[in-house]
């Protein structure tokens, strides 16, 4: 039987009404099962492959002999399109919306964005929406996606209207790698929508950049440093090379040291990104390093300077000493003797 099956778009996530579904339908009551986070359906009879989508974009296969899509994450209160369509068969697309919105959207918090950094720091601001009442009041909170457990954010900040518009948190250690965040408004005389957002803490680390430490001997310069994370281990590095007044030159690495040989006068520069991530940090500060032949560490030129200062003012004050020292050890003059008589 060749059947043809539209969108059908609605605004209940319980799926679709007996009135709209068609009775000759291999697939029907088409709903989201939060708790499972599933998008869900009635088969009736056999097909050969369902695909789901998300605004229209493909997420997944069906699974379980195509009685349903499975999703690591549903949205919970952005509203989205869920839909599902066959690979083989006649035309076919049927979608519900999900989840319910409440209330004005602009009035929710927007622009929500949160970010790693500084190693143990984990930092979300939003601002306050275009139509949110007078009243209005955020609270934000981080939800466990196994549990569907929510945890207030400990650490708020104002704006100079006393709304809430910035969460920060100390130990990203104890936190699971990925969750949810979640801020909801509350106002006397409106419903307030809420805005959400799933990190994955490694995707939105900013890292910090390597400091760089140098040893020197008399043939070479080794350069050594290393990355923080608690959420990568595996780094790559670009490091900045310039010799005296050349052109300065990168190199890309992924072990944590560099050796130069016969190095004069050398300023160095390092960054560094996870191995999977696209964004790099900040330059470290440039470094200068001048080895001399024969030197165990590399100085500063003002440094080498001073201790050169230092060891010829040394070695001047020894030699004064060691004259003094001869000086009263020597027999009198013969003519001094004469001038005591």
């Amino acid at each position: 039987m060749a059947v043809l099956w539209l969108a059908v778009f609605l605004t209940s996530a319980s799926g679709l009404s007996p009135s709209e579904e068609d009775p000759d339908s291999l697939i029907k009551n088409l709903r989201i099962e939060p708790v499972e986070r599933r998008l869900t359906w009635d088969l009736h009879g056999n097909v050969s492959e369902i695909m789901c989508f998300i605004n229209s974009k493909f997420i997944t296969k069906a699974v379980n002999n195509n009685r349903y899509c499975q999703f690591h994450v549903l949205p919970s209160c952005e509203v989205k399109y869920f839909s599902i369509s066959l690979t083989k068969g006649p035309p076919f697309l049927m979608g519900i919306q999900y989840p319910l919105q409440e209330g004005n959207p602009e009035a929710a918090a927007r622009g929500l964005d949160c970010w790693v950094h500084d190693v143990d720091f984990l930092t979300c601001s939003w601002e306050v929406g275009r139509e949110a009442p007078r009243d209005v009041q955020y609270h934000m909170y981080w939800q466990e996606l196994r549990t569907h457990r929510e945890y207030e954010c400990p650490n708020y900040k104002m704006d100079n209207r006393g709304k809430l518009v910035r969460c920060h948190f100390n130990d990203v250690s104890r936190l699971p790698k990925h969750l949810q965040i979640l801020v909801r408004g509350t106002s006397q005389g409106a419903r307030i929508p809420c805005s959400d957002r799933t990190v994955e803490l490694s995707e939105i680390e900013i890292l910090n950049p390597p400091n760089i430490t140098g040893t020197c001997n008399t043939s070479h310069l080794l350069m050594e440093w290393e990355a923080s994370s608690h959420f990568n281990n595996r780094f790559e590095y670009e490091l900045q090379l310039q010799k005296g007044s050349d052109p300065a030159y990168t190199e890309k690495l992924q072990e944590k040291f560099f050796e130069l040989h016969n190095p004069r006068n050398y300023a160095a520069r390092l960054r560094a990104k996870g191995f999977y991530r696209k964004s790099w940090s900040e330059w470290s500060a440039p470094q200068r390093f001048a080895c001399d032949v024969g030197e165990d560490s590399p100085r500063p030129d003002w440094l080498l300077s001073a201790l050169v200062l230092l060891a010829t003012m040394l070695v001047l004050g020894l030699v004064i000493l060691l004259c003094g020292s001869v000086a009263e050890t020597l027999p009198p003059h013969p003519a001094h003797e004469r001038l005591h008589h």
